[in-house]
């Protein structure tokens, strides 16, 4: 069904490319992750990036948040969530569990998808992965959506933290060193 769908988007009939998308979907979707009828992890990330080719970025969602289930630490799962978020704030949709009656769907989108692709960004460092234009493509995004919605708050904080830390551990060696001092004395 994938491959149908890829040759359907190569001749640009889209919604019969959704069709067959939908039909590989339905074969597997609702079996347990261990049951030998679920494909592959890396035809299911496939999957994915033919589902958002053909703007099913919904059904992508759901492969990827099972995906990321199974596996976390997948930096291509995580990075095409990221982007799959940004693709539905692009459209002025949310996926419902991310709704936030205070937000836009824009906005909570944006920041979901900030969330997934800076998880990617840490991933790619962590275990030296090597897709240079997917961490670019990445960064560009983080710091789109930062100059939209402004900096990530957690990061700051946690930054001002680590910060925080070290002044003060600073200040407890002062402090022995003048108490050694002094017991020389």
């Amino acid at each position: 069904m994938q491959t149908l769908a890829s040759i359907r988007i190569s001749q640009l009939k889209t919604e019969e490319a959704q069709e067959a998308l939908k039909r590989s979907l339905g074969l597997w979707k609702d079996l347990a992750p261990e049951d030998p009828n679920v494909p592959d992890f890396a035809v299911r990330i496939s999957l994915t990036r033919l589902l958002m080719e053909v703007n099913l970025e919904f059904e992508a969602l759901e492969v990827l948040e099972r995906l990321i289930l199974e596996y976390d630490q997948s930096v291509e799962a995580w990075y095409l969530g990221g982007w799959c978020l940004y693709l539905l704030a692009e459209k002025q949709e949310a996926p419902k569990d991310i709704k936030d009656d205070e937000e836009s769907p824009r906005h909570a989108s944006l920041v979901a998808s900030r969330e997934w692709l800076k998880q990617s960004l840490k991933l790619y460092d962590l275990l030296q992965y090597e897709d240079e234009r997917l961490h670019e493509h990445a960064l560009e995004l983080v710091q789109g959506m930062n100059q939209e919605i402004g900096e990530d708050m957690d990061d700051s904080e946690a930054e001002g933290e680590v910060e925080g830390e070290d002044w003060e551990d600073e200040e407890v060696e002062a402090d022995s060193d003048d108490d050694h001092e002094m017991g020389d004395s």
